[in-house]
């Protein structure tokens, strides 16, 4: 005997009851699987990015020992010519002027960012070299005027000890 409590279930109750069972682990079957896809996939782009920023630093280090390279090639150069031991100062100067472009081409777009003591010191080193030069301009002048004034004095000194000399001491006539 059946209770009250026991109410038999009408089949259409039951298929309707089923169908949202189905149509609810469906969505949740589905939900859950594009949860662990992006999951996987987030991981994959993140992944992806990071070789891409590790490529880029690896890159700029690259670069960087080579900046630090020509700018030690820079600086042994720019002493070269402080110390006047070179053939040919226009040379050495162009030479050092070439590598400064170099310089610049390496560091690229990056000059502002990335690379900004070296883009400091390469825009300093162009007015050095200029006025690297005008000091040696100068100084020539000065060794060419110093030289002149010796050899001024020098003629000087002859004259003067010419001068010196009694012209009546060496009369070799009769004295009255």
């Amino acid at each position: 005997m059946s209770s009250n409590r026991e109410k038999k279930l009408n089949k259409s109750d039951v298929r309707s009851g089923i169908w949202k069972f189905i149509f609810s682990f469906v969505i949740l079957s589905a939900v859950s699987f594009t949860s662990v896809f992006f999951f996987f996939k987030s991981y994959d782009t993140q992944l992806k990015g990071v070789d891409d920023e590790v490529g880029r630093y690896r890159d700029l280090l690259n670069r960087d020992n080579l900046l630090r390279t020509h700018v030690d090639s820079i600086y042994a150069r720019m002493e070269l010519l402080d110390s006047d031991k070179a053939y040919n100062d226009n040379f050495l100067r162009t030479y050092i002027l070439d590598n400064v472009r170099e310089a610049q081409d390496i560091m690229g777009a990056d000059s502002a960012n990335n690379f900004k003591h070296y883009a400091v010191l390469m825009q300093k080193i162009k007015p050095m070299l200029n006025l690297k030069s005008q000091i040696i301009s100068v100084s020539f002048k000065q060794q060419i005027a110093i030289r002149n004034v010796q050899e001024c004095q020098g003629k000087s000194n002859q004259i003067n000890n010419k001068m010196k000399i009694d012209p009546t001491r060496k009369f070799t006539g009769r004295r009255r």
